[in-house]
């Protein structure tokens, strides 16, 4: 009975999989008018045949099975099947995959730039509890150099730091490095013996300086960057003892830094403090120290600031005439390293993303399209047993594949990307060069690309799901058009934040660009073209300041120059013109009102050679110039500047007035003025001319300036040729065009400009695509609604305005929500403007006409195919 009950049983079960697999073929030779895939589900088929026919001996776990096997082996069916959808509709995948590459290669390559500057970490010891050390005149904006007694007061007196160590950071620190037949200005930097220890370097040869480098017999040693190491050595390991020759002075190798270990990054060769001039070290006049300081645990940056500043208050009152009104200011390492590069950063970072948002606006609206359009399909899907979450499966092998291959384009599009910003950025001043190097792609870089592409894709892959049938039969009857007559206000919607943000980068692009025109077009109060600057450093202690050989030397050397057919003239400074500067001195007007002790006025001074303004061209307003017997005679002559005539000789008459000079020594030394010359934007274009001292004079470290009738860089051989007449080993270094030097100066700005107009250009073009598409779209859907209309009598001017009300509609929206945001936004962007209002009544109207332009032109074409509907063939299609 057994065996005929199993016989039976086998017989019944073959033939119900024969009628399962008839009904699968029924299925599966179903075609709609959307054109489904034969391979469409067949296992759903099965599972809903198999409950369908309700047969006894299918268990629960049978059908658990099924479902187990469903979602495993439905992958790569998904993905193939994915491929070929895509395939079929080449010109939206295209669409899509470039509109996310421009999207996210855009926001890798600014990111890659934000992750190597705010993000990445430094190549030191807990470099978050490492501190800037600085203090505040009120005459000078942000920090400056620090005295080095004050640092010795910090030193002993704080509370705060494990560490505090000092070096000289001055970009006149040079020294000439003697080899076999030449010689090669190298960048010297004085540093205390706890630099190192307190960054957590550990020298990759030797070792670093110990308490005993600072002894006077013993500080002649000297520690080499890596880059150093291998440029002026050729990373020769035995270079550890060695001597070399330094200005003339031997020298002892104790040490080798490792790569990423030199600190500051711009240093070659670093040498104990104690090296520093006696009058530096025992006055507290001069400024010429950057502090470092590393927090004690449990110390934060609030307790710190509090205690330096007890400590200043301390000294202001036992030393009232130096340090009254000096304050102390604290500034995270890594914000000390970034510069000025931080808000343009963030604002440059803020802007891609809005770019990145657009695109996915885009891409969405492109999706939300091609779901409506393939709503029939996925009504069938559903009929024949898929599941929400198979639906979803599906959906997400599709926008994968979309956001994966745009992507990979918008990677390759960084990487080619990021050699232009690393060039970009090291023009500009401020910002450490190792830092810029380091801007590259790399695996955090590459995870939030990919994080990004997921991101974006499990969201486009929900979009679908939104917009799935309720109602499978509504969807599944033929010609019906309920779900395409529908407003989409979704589609709206994602239009009018496209443009809202499009307004946003506009704007902020337009804005920064007329702040650039405006910087662009401030007279530096000289010529800068056909003008060339080179600096020279003569070793010590050969030469020595304001002497009778160092006159000799640059007296012989500029009349040599003079002697060249295409050199006009030549003449001396102490700093690069347009370069930031702290050579400033304390002084009085003779005959003024005393004043109190630390309220002595601090202004730029410079030492200068008779012919250094004709040479820059700087307009003699009264008086004379420099001659040569003021600087064989020492005499104590001033010149100023208008700005400075202005600011403290208002009612007087210049040349009748004195200058008291050394006004912190028991006998200071009157200086009467013998000229006035027009103002200089001396310290950069963005800054107000400056009042300026000068003086006649040479010193070891001079800025040589030469102005020519041709190519300034082409009479570099002549200069070179001169300099080794008088000294064969002098090498020459910071070889630049005053035109270069300005455009340094302007590099921050420029770059911002042009990154922000590219990043408004995409957003405008991206915009205009997405208001074409959703008008192309609404057209299509409503052909029928246009040919009842114009059936019942409307004109095509009256469709055409229909359409085009349609677009004014969320493009009104988006301005208005856009322009709110762009003046939010252009507030939090005010630090990177010159003299332009962040409400610019010029950069909110081309903002709105621009996009308006664009949206009309985005909206005409699609209108006016709608206005030339037959209205005939559009009924008859119904």
């Amino acid at each position: 009975m057994s065996l005929f009950r199993r016989i039976s049983n086998l017989f019944l079960r073959s033939r119900m999989d024969r009628e399962i697999d008839a009904e699968i073929r029924s299925h599966l030779r179903m075609r709609t008018e959307d054109n489904i895939a034969s391979d469409m589900l067949p296992d759903q088929a099965r599972r809903d045949a198999l409950l369908r026919f309700g047969n006894p001996t299918v268990t629960r776990e049978r059908v658990a099975a099924s479902d187990a096997a469903l979602t495993l082996e439905s992958i790569g069916m998904d993905v193939q099947y994915a491929f070929r959808r895509l395939a079929k509709s080449q010109g939206f995948s295209i669409a899509a995959i470039l509109t996310l590459a421009l999207g996210i290669g855009a926001t890798t390559a600014i990111f890659s730039a934000a992750y190597a500057l705010l993000l990445r970490s430094l190549p030191f010891q807990h470099a978050d509890r490492i501190l800037g050390i600085y203090e505040t005149h009120p005459q000078i904006v942000g920090g400056a150099e620090v005295n080095f007694l004050d640092y010795q007061d910090w030193r002993r007196q704080q509370t705060s730091f494990e560490q505090v160590a000092a070096y000289s950071g001055s970009s006149s620190d040079t020294m000439s490095l003697l080899m076999q037949d030449h010689g090669e200005q190298v960048r010297t930097v004085l540093a205390s013996t706890n630099l190192f220890s307190l960054l957590g370097v550990t020298p990759l040869l030797g070792r670093a300086f110990v308490q005993q480098d600072d002894a006077p017999n013993a500080n002649h040693v000297v520690v080499l960057s890596d880059e150093a190491w291998r440029r002026y050595f050729g990373a020769d390991r035995s270079v550890l003892g060695r001597s070399i020759d330094l200005n003339s002075v031997s020298y002892t190798v104790i040490g080798v830094l490792p790569p990423e270990g030199a600190y500051p990054s711009t240093g070659e060769f670093w040498m104990p403090l104690s090296l520093m001039d006696k009058e530096s070290q025992t006055r507290r006049v001069g400024h010429t120290l950057d502090v470092l300081g590393r927090l004690k645990p449990g110390i934060d940056f609030a307790e710190a600031r509090a205690d330096m500043q007890t400590i200043a208050a301390r000294l202001a009152q036992v030393h009232p005439a130096t340090n009254r009104n000096i304050g102390v200011l604290l500034i995270p390492l890594r914000e000390q390293l970034v510069g000025a590069l931080r808000p343009a950063i963030l604002t440059l970072l803020g802007c891609v993303v809005l770019v990145l948002c657009i695109a996915c606006a885009n891409v969405a609206n492109l999706l939300l399209v091609r779901s409506a359009t393939h709503v029939r399909e996925a009504a069938v899907r559903q009929a024949l047993g898929a599941s929400r979450l198979r639906m979803f499966a599906l959906y997400l092998s599709e926008t994968l594949i979309l956001c994966l291959l745009g992507g990979f384009l918008g990677t390759i599009l960084a990487a080619h990307t990021l050699p232009l910003l690393r060039v970009a950025f090291a023009h500009t001043a401020g910002t450490d060069p190792s830092l810029i190097q380091s801007i590259q792609l790399n695996v955090p870089v590459l995870l939030v690309t990919s994080g990004i592409c997921l991101f974006t894709a499990i969201l486009f892959s929900l979009l679908p799901m939104a917009k799935a049938p309720n109602k499978l039969a509504d969807s599944l009857r033929p010609g019906d058009r309920s779900s395409t007559i529908r407003r989409d206000w979704s589609r709206s919607a994602l239009i009018s934040t496209e443009i809202a943000i499009a307004i946003v980068v506009l704007f902020l692009g337009t804005l920064l660009i007329r702040s650039f025109q405006k910087l662009n077009r401030v007279e530096p109060g000289f010529r800068t073209d056909h003008l060339l600057s080179l600096e020279i450093k003569l070793p010590q202690p050969r030469y020595e300041d304001s002497t009778p050989a160092t006159n000799h030397f640059y007296e012989r050397l500029i009349d040599k120059l003079r002697q060249s057919p295409g050199i006009l003239s030549a003449g001396t400074t102490i700093t690069v013109p347009l370069r930031a500067s702290h050579a400033m001195t304390r002084f009085l007007i003779a005959g003024a009102a005393p004043v109190a002790p630390g309220a002595l006025p601090m202004e730029q001074v410079r030492s200068v050679s008779p012919d250094f303004f004709h040479t820059m061209g700087l307009e003699l307003k009264q008086g004379r110039v420099f001659e040569e017997k003021d600087i064989e005679s020492n005499s104590n002559f001033i010149i100023v500047n208008q700005a400075f005539a202005q600011r403290y000789l208002t009612g007087k008459d210049p040349l009748t007035s004195s200058i008291l000079m050394n006004v912190l020594s028991p006998h200071p030394e009157k200086m009467p003025v013998i000229g006035v010359v027009s103002n200089a934007h001396d310290l950069g274009v963005e800054t107000e001319a400056e009042p300026e001292l000068y003086f006649p004079g040479f010193g070891t470290h001079a800025v040589l300036l030469i102005r020519t009738n041709a190519d300034p860089k082409s009479i570099l051989p002549e200069v070179r040729s001169a300099v080794r007449e008088f000294d064969p080993n002098l090498p020459i270094y910071h070889v630049e065009t005053l035109d270069e030097v300005l455009s340094d100066s302007l590099a921050r700005q420029k770059m911002i400009a042009i990154l922000l107009g590219i990043f408004a250009l995409l957003a405008l073009t991206l915009a205009a695509i997405g208001i074409y598409g959703v008008i192309t779209y609404s057209v299509t859907q409503r052909q029928r609604e246009i040919g009842v209309r114009m059936a019942l009598g409307a004109t095509r001017a009256k469709i055409l305005l229909l359409i085009l009300r349609e677009s004014a509609t969320f493009t009104g929206v988006g301005v208005l929500v856009g322009l709110v945001a762009a003046f939010a936004s252009a507030h939090l962007a005010s630090a990177l403007l010159f003299q332009t209002s962040t409400a610019d009544p010029v950069s909110t109207c081309v903002s709105i006409f621009g996009l308006l332009v664009i949206a009309i032109l985005a909206a005409v074409l699609p209108a006016g195919r709608a206005a030339k509907i037959n209205p005939v063939e559009a009924l008859r299609s119904e």
